[in-house]
């Protein structure tokens, strides 16, 4: 019994033995088949690319490495203008940059101009009309596709959406390059792509896949360049990479020579901000100026004729002359007190002016030769406050002219 089960298993081991065998005989067949098939039609960066930071486009008139060098040395001066980068960029190159607002698009320059369309307020039919008929004639346009340029994507066959639209299946792993989240831009030149730092949440969808060359990351495709008649449209999902902040990382600042090459530019976009110091200068500056000239002039008024300065030498006299115009007053309107004590005097004093008796006297009592400025200060304030206790008051009506005092 024992023999029977031995003879079973080794079969069974022979069995599975077989078939692994005959296993790895058709994954080695196949693989040998497919070595002798013609290479994907997606290629694969070369082994010999390092990636962004390598030196690429060694065959363009510029190459990878001095368009990001030459980005880095003129972003030394910073500048409130998101373009400013971009506009120092194309001058280094010998175009001559022209601004403008969207306002100027119904007079539209020579078919030579590169036109640059960003950021503006939405085309309305007629100028996204105007805008293919001067391309037709010749001219190069570069726009981002997005809500401000519908009807000109539109007419081109080019809807913009979120990458998020897209779904589908992911691509196989074999097409995956080594930077997915880059955006690759093959030419006919140069083994090696270049990178460019598009936004990876936006899609261009060439719906009638008219587009002669183009530029896409894994998940979505950022840049089409479209034949119109005698021209071309470059549309671009987005056009950030161009900023002051970004122009200087991977190539994008090579993409931007490579759309231009020297040639003049008009760009059309918002104007720049306006700093904050100059906005206030420009609403408040009149009232700026007023307040300036009036201080000017008050403090040369000071000059001419300075004001007399108080000589704390002369306090006890300031003191003594109150004093005496209040003895003066006092005796004018009742006189009786005269024969009576400084005490009764003082109490009437502290019934007119409100003050107490104890503040009355310390008021009235001759002053010492030397007085710091806060008990100068105090003295006078209740003098005067004496003196006008002891002021008839004004009459209001003829009756009471003839009341006695």
């Amino acid at each position: 019994m024992r023999s029977v089960d031995r003879l079973s298993a080794r079969s069974r081991c022979r069995g599975i033995a077989a078939r692994l065998g005959a296993a790895v005989w058709a994954l080695t067949l196949s693989l040998a088949c497919l070595a002798q098939q013609e290479p994907l039609s997606c290629p694969l960066p070369p082994q010999a690319d390092s990636g962004p930071a390598s030196l690429r486009l060694t065959h363009q008139g510029l190459d990878s490495h001095t368009a990001r060098q030459l980005a880095t040395q003129l972003a030394s001066s910073s500048n409130a203008d998101p373009q400013a980068l971009a506009v120092a960029y194309l001058q280094h190159f010998g175009s001559r940059v022209q601004r403008g607002q969207s306002e100027q698009l119904d007079e539209l320059p020579a078919a030579g101009v590169r036109f640059w369309l960003a950021g503006n307020p939405p085309l309305v039919d007629s100028q996204a009309q105007a805008l293919l008929d001067w391309v037709e004639a010749g001219g190069h346009l570069v726009a981002v596709a997005d809500d401000s340029t519908l009807a000109l994507s539109a007419t081109l066959g080019v809807r913009p959406m979120p990458t998020r639209e897209l779904g589908g299946a992911a691509p196989p792993i074999m097409a995956l390059p080594l930077w997915p989240n880059l955006t690759q831009l093959y030419l006919a030149e140069d083994d090696a792509p270049a990178y460019l730092g598009f936004d990876d949440s936006r899609h261009l969808f060439d719906v009638g896949d008219q587009a002669l060359a183009w530029a896409s990351s894994t998940s979505a495709t950022h840049m089409l360049m479209l034949p119109w008649g005698d021209g071309s449209v470059t549309l671009l999902s987005d056009t950030d990479l161009w900023s002051n902040a970004r122009l200087g990382q991977y190539d994008n600042a090579w993409l931007l020579w490579y759309l231009t090459q020297g040639a003049p530019v008009t760009l059309i976009a918002p104007a720049p901000p306006i700093p904050l110091w100059l906005a206030a200068l420009q609403r408040y500056g009149l009232a700026l100026l007023l307040v300036t000239l009036a201080t000017g002039l008050w403090l040369r008024r000071r000059q001419r004729d300075p004001a007399p300065r108080r000589d704390p030498e002369r306090w006890p006299e300031l003191i003594a002359i109150l004093q005496r115009d209040i003895q003066r007053e006092l005796q004018r309107r009742r006189p009786e007190l005269a024969d009576q004590g400084v005490a009764e005097r003082w109490q009437h004093l502290a019934r007119l002016s409100g003050l107490s008796t104890r503040a009355v006297g310390e008021a009235m009592r001759p002053s010492p030769t030397r007085l710091s400025a806060r008990d100068f200060t105090r003295r006078i304030a209740q003098l005067r406050l004496l003196r006008l206790a002891l002021r008839p008051p004004f009459p209001r009506t003829s009756d009471d002219r003839q009341l006695p005092s």
